[in-house]
């Protein structure tokens, strides 16, 4: 549906319970509850919030009801202190504008061919490892809370490692741990991005996949019919529960 067609179908389906009350409604209005119930819409989708108790990509329907908001989205990255034990921390850009939930962080980490220990100016330089000599790689990195990371990195079963760097999370930027093997060139954030607003005067439209569209209808309606207090509120709710 584009957005005229959604305001047409709030407009019956709020008729249809509810005879006249949405020749009341202003076009603004129902641009703000299509909004919401596209902002609850995927909250309910990423998490665990509903009957079958599961979130993003936990099962097929989940996968395409959000797969529009999906984005891979580079990051260099630039080392910024030593750490302990002989590690090294590297900071990430800043999140991309409109990043809202994180779904995986690859790493490219570069090493010598024979994983011998770098000096000190090469975590520095991250250019500094010969190409003759230098070897990059993808690999899935772990997540560690700020209060955890440094017990792990003193953990030798737990520290960072070349196949599986350490990272954290702090403010809008990423800081990944590094040893004296490898350092850390730049990560690939995948994420969930924020929706863009829906607006009947701008002519934009939802832009979740089109089979989502008709769900985020029904949610709109209910969130119109229990603001004002239709007697059947609880039907329509349980029948859009039906939707799941």
């Amino acid at each position: 549906m584009n957005i005229e067609q959604m305001h047409l179908a709030i407009q019956q389906g709020v008729d249809k319970i509810n005879s006249f009350q949405a020749d009341s409604l202003l076009s603004e209005e129902i641009d703000l509850e299509v909004n919401k119930a596209i902002n609850k819409f995927i909250q309910l989708k990423y998490g665990k919030n509903n009957i079958y108790g599961k979130g993003f990509e936990e099962s097929q329907k989940r996968i395409d009801d959000l797969r529009t908001l999906l984005v891979d989205k580079p990051l260099k990255c630039k080392y910024i202190a030593d750490s302990i034990n002989s590690t090294f921390m590297y900071k990430s850009e800043v999140f991309p504008e409109g990043y809202r939930h994180l779904i995986k962080i690859v790493g490219e980490v570069a090493h010598r061919s024979d994983c011998r220990i770098l000096p000190l100016d090469h975590q520095q330089q991250l250019a500094d490892i010969p190409e003759d000599i230098k070897v990059s790689k993808q690999v899935m990195m772990k997540f560690s809370q700020q209060d955890d990371v440094f017990n792990s990195l003193v953990d030798p079963f737990n520290t960072t490692k070349l196949d599986k760097p350490i990272f954290s999370v702090e403010g809008d930027n990423i800081i990944i741990y590094t040893n004296d093997i490898f350092i850390i060139e730049k990560v690939k954030l995948t994420y969930i991005k924020n929706p863009s607003v829906v607006s009947l005067s701008l002519g934009n439209s939802c832009e979740l996949p089109i089979h989502t569209h008709q769900e985020i209808v029904d949610m709109a309606i209910g969130s119109i019919l229990e603001v004002i207090g239709d007697p059947r509120y609880q039907t329509h709710q349980s029948e859009l529960g039906k939707n799941e």
